[in-house]
């Protein structure tokens, strides 16, 4: 599927990370490492000479059949057309090319996280039910780590599923919030919220690596499926779907930071480990993967020790002119010459500025609800360095950005498999292509209803009052589960307490003062039927703004029925 795929695009990306390109004492002339110039009609590569790129950020790596042509390289993309529509030629019409969804936390149970309440089986344990030919326990621990903890999860062991066992016991060792040990050495015995998580166990720790090539390459799940007589529902199917791509094949552009504190050297090397994802590699992979083509892109968008993987969406060059030695020491921080340093091979150098829109995580929802409302944007500066045909043979960021920018990209393509050993991910799929089949065999409750407010409402600053959005919902029949976002622009999202009212009853907070001093909130929550209860009425959602001197607005309140 991946050599289809890629071939009617008209790419080859490599299926592997060893890539071999010479490199000389040379002026960098007519080609680079995979430069289509060079390519011969099946797609293979040719040897490049040197240029600014280490082996670890040689666009090559990615691959074979590339643009380096500044002027060629489209200056906005954006992907458009769904990597998996070939998988899936029975999908209903209209779903979206990528999905929003939680990372399902380690520290919070993973994929065996009763999310829909204590009463409702987490997706693993309906998994092994449907599946394993395990009903598993009728209840979970109430708590993941603390004191007790230890009995509590040792009782539910002995009669959990195979897979609901291993993800609690084994994945990203989970298993030590609640063995009885001092793991890390400090803070205690299956310490919760401790200096490093819950016992060793950070909270960032989690499958967005497996969620972003997921929300790329499959479809989002449209309705529940019953298999065995056992219901999963659409949150259920997002989180197994994450399941079976926890190993996913791909191809890798720069090395992976470790430091938890960046430091920006103007001596040291574009391509060092904290330092790249080399700029250059950087805007020629984005242009040529979603400007030129339509390929899976996915950033780790936090340059330092952890690990945030988000899908990109979109790409737009908002500056790109051709500037002096001079100014580009200046960008990048270096002292006053007219001469360029960093890559003797450079004979233009061009400033960018350039926005980058990738899908960030939502809560755990039962309703479709793709990636409108969950996307976000960063802004990076840099120099690009072309050799005399213009070719982009290297780059160097800013300082406004050299320490502040994406560590590695990276592209799936096309194998992934469950790590649990008790999950198959052909079932998975089978349920996939129910979930989101064009006829009524999914085992459904319809499509979601949904309204949506998104005229811009002034938050009143340090107001008690706030400012109410009214969501007017007629129509609604039958028994339904809500899920409820909010998009707020504000410069101190801390500030801000965030409540979903119905018929001027309080129904859910949305956001208590969270977030300390970043921007804006993206929010998202679920409400199930029985809290809908009757879902026509006059639905609100009331910011209040609690501090002084930052002020925003409400952007954007989708409420969505199913």
């Amino acid at each position: 599927m991946r050599t289809s795929l890629l071939a009617t695009l008209g790419f080859s990306l490599l299926s592997s990370f060893a890539v071999t390109a010479c490199a000389t004492d040379e002026e960098a002339g007519e080609c680079l490492p995979g430069d289509i110039d060079c390519a011969d009609d099946a797609g293979g590569g040719a040897d490049g000479k040197s240029d600014g790129f280490d082996y670890k950020n040689d666009p090559a790596r990615m691959s074979q059949r590339l643009e380096y042509k500044l002027s060629a390289l489209p200056k906005k993309g954006e992907l458009k057309t769904a990597i998996w529509k070939a998988k899936y030629p029975n999908a209903k019409p209209g779903i979206a090319v990528a999905w929003a969804d939680t990372y399902w936390p380690s520290a919070d149970g993973s994929h065996n996280n009763r999310w829909q309440g204590a009463s409702t089986k987490s997706p693993l344990e309906k998994y092994d039910a449907a599946f394993n030919n395990s009903q598993g326990c009728a209840t979970q621990p109430s708590e993941i780590c603390g004191p007790g903890a230890k009995a509590a999860w040792d009782t539910y062991y002995t009669c959990a599923g195979p897979a609901a066992k291993w993800q609690s016991k084994s994945f990203q060792n989970a298993g030590k919030m609640h063995d009885g040990i001092d793991n890390n050495g400090k803070d205690g015995v299956d310490e919760c919220n401790g200096s490093d998580g819950n016992d060793g166990v950070a909270t960032w720790w989690g499958t967005c690596h497996a969620w972003s090539p997921a929300a790329l390459m499959e479809p989002e799940p449209q309705r529940p499926v019953t298999v065995n007589g056992v219901e999963f529902t659409v949150g259920d199917i997002k989180a197994l779907i994450q399941n079976a791509y926890d190993s996913t094949s791909a191809v890798m552009l720069g090395g992976r930071c470790n430091a938890e504190e960046i430091t920006h050297d103007v001596n040291g090397s574009a391509n060092a480990e904290c330092a790249d994802v080399n700029a250059g590699s950087f805007h020629i992979i984005l242009a040529n993967f979603l400007g030129i083509a339509q390929l899976p892109l996915v950033e780790d968008r936090t340059q330092n020790f952890e690990v945030w993987n988000q899908p990109v969406l979109k790409y737009e060059v908002t500056k790109q002119a051709e500037i002096s030695k001079t100014r580009a020491n200046e960008c990048v921080g270096a002292p006053a010459s007219t001469t360029w340093k960093y890559n003797t091979n450079a004979k233009k150098l061009y400033e960018v500025r350039i926005t980058v829109t990738y899908l960030s995580e939502s809560s755990a929802s039962n309703t479709p609800h793709g990636f409108q409302y969950n996307t976000s944007t960063d802004d990076y500066h840099y120099i690009l360095e072309l050799n005399t045909e213009g070719k982009v043979l290297g780059g160097r960021y800013c300082t406004d950005s050299a320490n502040s920018h994406v560590d590695f990209l990276w592209s799936p393509t096309g194998s992934n498999r469950p790590s649990n050993p008790s999950v198959d991910a052909a079932k998975i799929k089978e349920i996939i292509a129910k979930s989101v089949a064009a006829d009524s065999g999914g085992g459904g409750t319809g499509p979601a209803r949904e309204f949506a407010v998104t005229a811009p409402a002034a938050i009143p600053d340090n107001n008690a009052t706030g400012v109410t959005v009214d969501v007017p919902v007629t129509g609604v029949t039958g028994t339904v589960g809500l899920t409820a976002n909010v998009k707020i622009t504000h410069t101190y999202r801390g500030d801000l307490k965030v409540t979903l009212l119905k018929d001027g009853v309080e129904k859910k907070v949305i956001s208590n003062n969270e977030g300390g001093s970043a921007d804006n909130l993206d929010a998202t929550v679920t409400l199930s039927a029985s809290e809908v209860g009757t879902a026509n009425g006059r639905w609100q959602v009331k910011v209040v703004d609690n501090a002084a001197q930052d002020t925003g607005s409400v952007t954007g309140v989708k409420l969505s029925f199913q």
